[in-house]
This record gives C-alpha cells, structure tokens and sequence, in this order.
C-alpha cells in the first residue's frame, strides 16, 4: 500500500509535468514573458532572479540556462524591441509630403512603439545607467536611429527650404533625446498619459523647432472621430 505521507500534492504534480513539458525556446520565452509581465504590473518591485522565476513554473537554477543575470535578461528583451524601434526610425520624417502632417505621423508611429513596450524601456534606461553594454545598445536602438534618419530627412529639407534658417546641426540629437526621455516620463509609468496628447506634444515640439510653425488643425483632428490614434499594431 502506499504511504499516503509521501505522496506529493497535486499541485506539485502538475508543476513536475510542467518542467518536464517544457521545450527550450517555451522556457525561455517563459522566463522573458515572465518578466515584462513583471515589469508592467502596477508594483513591479525590484527585478531579482527569485522574485522573477516565482512568476513561472520553472525553478530558479533554469533562469541560468537561458540568461547570465538580470541585465543579460534586459539586453535580450531590448533585441526583441530593437526591430520596432528600427522600424520606427526608418518611417521618422522619411516621407515626402508635408513636413508637418509627417511630424504626425511619426510620432503616432514611435508612440505605438512605446505603448506596446514602454514599461520595458523604461527599466532598460534605468539598469543602462550602470552596465556600458546595455547603455550602448539602448542608445544605438531609441536615439541613434532616430537621429540619423532626422538628419537625413533634414538635409532634404534643407536643399527644398523648408527647414528654418537657423536650424542648428544638432537640432535632431537634442530633439531626440528630449523625445526619448518623455516618452519614457509619459508611457514609461503607471498611469500612463493620453497618448493622444503625447502625440500632439510631439508633434508641436517638432514642428515648431524645426519648421517654425505648428500644426493647422488640432493633432486630434488627423483622424474621424477627433482623436490621433497611435499606432499599436
């Protein structure tokens, strides 16, 4: 007869069968979804490596199979966000309509980025501020891109005269950066702003620095219904 004493609980079943279950790739990505999870709750609390894996059903030690600590774990998920942020920067100010309606559209376009990930972001700027790899790439994926594009979308405007006279050589780092920081302040924190009203303070900085003029219509009036809607897809 079995000795009732030593049989585990059913819970504790169901979490062996799940470990034995898991493939690699699921267990990892369990562990990257864990923590954006994490991130994102409204009191996220310190990122260790005991409080992330208590959120999955793998045991603490599978966290070093995938990830060398958190900052590693914060360089991976900055990878996955990289391709939207790349993508973001090559639309930024690449059209050939008019300057200010592109203003609009690009900055719906890197809100929609930073609704969909902002809280990540947000984590990621923080921890760069004491690992050089993470600040590193952190800074090449929302800044760099970005300034590169603003400038090569300036130096056509320029030739068209479009941008204002006194456009300063550095107008695009500066605008960049102050961009990266309040869409970070804005959509980077519980709660988070009307992305609406993001977009349009966006849109009236940049504008207005670069092409001395604001848009015509309120922000909101871009769209049917009175709203800018950022791009989430």
């Amino acid at each position: 007869m079995t000795d009732q004493g030593t049989v585990p609980r059913a819970g504790e079943f169901a979490r062996v069968a799940r470990r034995r279950r898991r493939q690699p790739v699921e267990a990892e990505r369990e562990i990257l979804q864990a923590a954006i999870e994490m991130i994102g709750s409204d009191e996220p609390g310190p990122m260790t490596v005991a409080a992330l894996m208590s959120r999955t059903g793998l045991g603490r030690s599978a966290f070093y199979a995938y990830f060398r600590d958190v900052p590693d774990l914060l360089r991976r998920l900055l990878r996955e966000i990289e391709g939207e942020l790349s993508a973001a920067s090559a639309g930024w100010f690449d059209g050939n309509g008019d300057p200010v309606e592109d203003c609009v559209r690009s900055a719906r376009t890197i809100v929609g980025v930073h609704l969909r990930h902002g809280f990540v972001l947000r984590v990621i700027a923080q921890a760069a501020t004491t690992d050089p790899e993470l600040a590193a790439g952190y800074r090449r994926a929302a800044v760099e891109g970005f300034v590169t594009a603003v400038t090569e979308r300036l130096g056509r405007e320029q030739a068209r005269g479009r941008v204002r006279p006194d456009h300063h050589p550095q107008s695009a780092r500066a605008l960049m950066a102050m961009t990266d920081a309040y869409l970070r302040e804005t959509l980077g924190h519980h709660p988070r702003a009307d992305p609406a009203e993001v977009i349009r303070t966006l849109t009236v900085v940049w504008s207005q620095a670069l092409y001395g003029r604001a848009p015509a219509e309120p922000a909101e009036a871009a769209t049917p219904g009175g709203r800018i809607r950022a791009d989430v897809r």
